[in-house]
Parts: C-alpha cells; structure tokens; sequence
C-alpha cells in the first residue's frame, strides 16, 4: 500500500495577551462612562490612602501590594559608594530605583526630582515644547508656526475654544523630527537640536544609576500631553538605528496606569502605577484625574515663588491643566554610531 506522508501541523496561533489587559484599564472619560466603567473606575482609581487595587503594582507603596507583586520587585543601589552625585536637576537623597522580574531592562527611578522641579519643568512643557521651534512635527499639523500660540492663547484668552485647541496637542517633538505616520526620524535641514537641560536630565539619570559610562547622549525626544482619560495603545520604540541604549521618560502630574509587556504582544503585560525597557511593548491604558496633594501644594509654592516674574494668568492655567493632566517627556538616542 502507498504510504502517506503526515500532513504538516498547522502554524500555531499567536495569541495577543496585551490587548486584553489594556482593554480591561481603559476608559474614555468622564463624559462618556456606561455604568460597567463607572464601577471599574470606582475599584481601580486611588484614595488619599494609596492604591485601591491590589491588581496594579506600585513601587512607590511597597506595602500596599501584594505578596505576589512584592516578591517581583528588587531594588537597586543608586550612585556607588564612593562617587557622589552631581546633578543639578535630579537629587539623590530620597530617590530610589527598582527592577520587577519579567521585565529585564525596565528600570524605575522615584522621588529623585524635587517636587519643585518636577512643577518647572511642567511649564516648560506647556510653555516652550509645545510650540515653534520646539513643537516641529506635532500631532496638530506640519506646520510649525500654526502651534506658535496655543499655550499662550490659553491663558491670555481663556474660554473653551482656546482650551479646546490646546487639549487636542497629543504629542510634540524635541531634537530629531520623528514622523509618526511613516514611524521614521526625518533629516530636517533646520532640525533644533535637542534642548541642552533635555541633555542634562538624560545625564543626570545615566549618573544617578550608575550607567554614564555604558549610555549615549539623546537626541530625541517626544512630548506626550495626557489629559485625564485619554491613553497610549500598546507599542514598540523600534524605529531608531540604536535599540540599545535606553529610553529616559519622564512623567508629571496625575498618576497613569502603565503597561510594561514583553518583546511580543503574547507576553502578559504587568500594569504598574506611575506618579509624579527598549524592545517591550508597552503602553498606558489609564490616565487619572488623581494630582496629589504634595503636587498641589508645589504648585502653589511654585506660583508664590514665581508670581514677579510669570503672569498669573499663566501660573492659574498652569494649575487648572496639571490638575487634571499628565505631561511624559521621553528622551532617545537614534543613531547608532
């Protein structure tokens, strides 16, 4: 009788265990909740107490997890003994820095901006990174000088139209142009380069954790604008040359719900709560509209330091924004040479 060679197996299925999990902590806002998201958000939003639900890991309240979840996370030595630290934006005394297994290359730095600073370099954001020069490509248009005035609109002539047009910037660039259409860096002939205190927080994070001498300068960065109860589907940062050296973030005003995943979406993700890794997926599925207290009041603080020098009205659209509101400034290397 003939024999029959075996039929090949199927490919198997790839199964996206990502997708899931940032269905389950996304919502659309407070406008547009059925009744299933407003039970969710009741379980999952935060108390003056710490984190509601013991589902979300959060390095800044070890007690509050857990003991699956604390078993994850390991902290990590800051500046070695011996060569203290320098910075000028960062401050090293009450910072502390933290790995969660599964997730090799994610590092998580806490409480080594000062309140204050993190309030200065939310203005910056709002102020000069949101338009011309430093906007370049921004999710609005391609023309630069059409997102010249957008903060500045606000609080000169507030009233809903203003905040509309404001609230619409998603994302802007700084240094090297990144094309999110094509998922590309442009070679702009009068690209900006990146601003200098962007260099200097990427360095002084690269000393504060030990890693100068193993990481490059950046040279690109994308601003991301939040307002409570939008989100950032799951992705991957893959479109520079160099995908070794790491990506800085830093993240101002309410507190998100972050997904770290794995190098395919079939890796579950971990959600992890942030407050004031290079080839993962990732994503944040939550913004919330919680500020804390001791932002608000660096706020305040903030505006009586400055009130000679700023104008009020920018200093009270500072606070109606930021009270609401989450500014992420990640910074890059694209090159690889």
């Amino acid at each position: 009788m003939p024999s029959h060679a075996a039929a090949p197996a199927p490919p198997a299925t790839k199964v996206d265990r990502f997708r899931p999990i940032e269905k389950y902590y996304r919502h659309r806002g407070d406008g547009h909740k059925n009744a299933k998201q407003r039970r969710r958000e009741r379980h999952l939003y935060i108390t003056n107490g710490g984190v509601v639900s013991s589902e979300v890991l959060d390095v800044h309240d070890l007690g509050s997890n857990s003991v699956t979840h604390r078993a994850r996370v390991r902290n990590i030595p800051l500046v070695p003994s011996g060569d203290p630290f320098t910075g000028t934006i960062l401050d090293a005394r009450h910072a502390a820095l933290f790995e969660i297994d599964g997730h090799p290359g994610l590092r998580i730095l806490i409480n080594a901006m000062p309140l204050p600073t993190q309030v200065e370099w939310a203005l910056r954001a709002l102020r000069e990174y949101s338009q011309n020069p430093f906007t370049n490509l921004s999710n609005l248009t391609k023309d630069r000088l059409a997102t010249t005035n957008l903060w500045k609109d606000v609080w000169e002539s507030p009233g809903e139209e203003t905040w509309k047009s404001f609230q619409s910037l998603r994302w802007a660039n700084v240094g090297r142009h990144y094309d999110w259409t094509e998922r590309e860096y442009l070679d702009t002939p009068d690209m900006p380069p990146l601003p200098p205190e962007l260099k200097q927080l990427v360095q002084e994070v690269f000393e504060i954790t030990g890693m100068q001498d193993s990481c490059k300068v950046g040279e690109s960065g994308i601003v991301n604008f939040y307002p409570a109860g939008t989100m950032m589907g799951g992705h991957m940062d893959n479109a520079e040359e160099d995908m070794v050296n790491p990506i800085v973030s830093l993240s101002l005003g309410t507190q998100c719900i972050y997904l770290q995943g794995g190098v395919t979406r079939e890796t579950v993700p971990t959600p992890l709560w942030l407050r004031s890794a290079r080839r993962c997926f990732h994503g944040v599925p939550l913004v919330t509209s919680k500020l804390s207290s001791e932002f608000i009041q660096a706020m305040n603080d903030f505006s009586a330091l400055v009130s000679s020098a700023v104008d009020s009205r920018e200093l009270h659209a500072l606070r109606v924004y930021m009270a609401r509101a989450r500014i992420n400034i990640n910074l890059r290397r694209v090159r690889n040479d």
